[in-house]
Formats: C-alpha cells, structure tokens, sequence
C-alpha cells in the first residue's frame, strides 16, 4: 500500500492479485471430494437413516425431512470448499460459508424434489431419457441459483468484488447435473442403498468436478477486500 500526495493511504493494488500457487487444483480437488461425500451421505440420509427413523414417512413431512440430504451435500461441499478458501482469505468466516451453503443445499434439495415430483406424475409416456434431463436442468439451474446467492453473500464480507460468481455457480451446476444424470442414462440402476451410495460418491465427484473446474478462473477476479497481501 503506498501513501498518497496528501499523507493518507491510498486504495490496495487490486491488480496485481492472484490467488495463492496450486489454489485451482486445490479448489477442484475440494469440490469433487466434497461432493462426492456429501451426495454419498445425502443417500445414506435417504435410503437408511430416514427410513429408520421414520418408517411409513408420507404426506407433507416428507419432502421437508427428505430435503435433509441436501443440507448434508451442502455442509460437506463448504466444508471442503473452505478448507481451501481459507488460504485465500484469511478472514473467511467458515462457520458462516458452511451454514449459508448447507441452507442452500436443503432449499435446493426441496424445491427439486417438490417440482421433480409433479413433473413425474405429469410425465406419463415421456421417454425416461427427456425426464432425466429435464431434471438435471432443474437442479442446475435451482441449485446454480440458490447457492450462488447463498455463498455470494458470504463472500461479499472477504472480497472486494465476487464478479459473477452466481453465474459461474449456475454453470458448473448445470454441467454438473447433466454430468452427475449420466448414470441414469447409461441404463437401469439398482435403488439398493448400497447401489445409492455407491451412485452417490460417482455422481458426487462428477458434479464436484464440473463445479470446481468452471468456477476455479473465477478468484483471479476477486482480490481479498484489503487487497493482496503483503510479500514476505
């Protein structure tokens, strides 16, 4: 930081910023593991524990307990997504990143399901192909959406500018869910809980891998908000 002609400080150099060495591999590697356990657990929530818990579960309940899943896919998604932001910037709240995205998760998990179920049962005769698509196209742009914002807000308190990070949010979700719906398409699943955990770490790691590598460019654009840090 240099003075100005008067003696006060003047504003950081902004331009010289750059993330710190290896952030981008960091990143991607944190995106898919986080999302390969996250959606691992979200199945384990669905297939065992919820089940356990809540034999018969139906009615209105259900999708609001069910939606619990994407509350875990969030958490463990931000928890190692801030692992690696953290070296970034310093003053990251964590607790906050993680509680704003895990929030994200849950609302994204209940308005796709909600909407995914009136979609099937208006769906009769739609090649399963065009029903799968459909819905990974809802969840990426669902999920682009709500945790764009969510994590957006969070970063406008560490950065002094977050670009569009909702936007590079919403298309490495929706490569991501096209990604992630692969599996469906590829033929008949087993709905086994083992078979849904097993799918859940694949699909994981592919929308982790979709999401880090689209939103990895995006931090050059977004210096710490009292500009690069001083060298040592």
């Amino acid at each position: 930081m240099t003075a100005t002609p008067h003696g006060a400080p003047a504003a950081p150099d902004r331009s010289s910023w750059s993330p710190p060495a290896g952030h981008g591999g960091r990143w991607i590697l944190a995106c898919i593991g986080g999302g390969a356990v996250g959606l691992a657990l979200a199945a384990v929530w669905n297939a065992l524990v919820l089940p356990a818990l809540a034999p018969g579960l139906g009615g209105m309940v259900a999708p609001l307990l069910q939606a619990g899943g994407g509350a875990v896919l969030g958490a463990c998604l931000a928890a190692a997504q801030g692992a690696v932001m953290r070296q970034a910037y310093d003053d990251l709240p964590l607790g906050t990143w993680i509680g704003a995205t895990a929030v994200a998760g849950y609302l994204t998990a209940l308005v796709v399901g909600l909407v995914y179920g009136v979609l099937a049962q208006r769906a009769v005769g739609m090649p399963i192909e065009m029903f799968v698509l459909m819905g990974a196209a809802l969840k990426g742009v669902v999920g682009g959406l709500l945790y764009g914002q969510a994590q957006g807000r969070v970063l406008d308190r560490v950065v002094a500018g977050r670009a569009g990070w909702t936007r590079v949010v919403m298309v490495g979700f929706m490569l991501g869910a096209l990604l992630g719906s692969m599996r469906w398409l590829a033929g008949p699943a087993s709905m086994g809980p083992a078979s849904l955990v097993i799918g859940g770490l694949v699909g994981g790691a592919l929308e982790g891998l979709a999401l880090g590598l689209v939103t990895a460019g995006a931090f050059r654009f977004m210096p710490p908000r009292g500009g690069p840090p001083a060298p040592p």
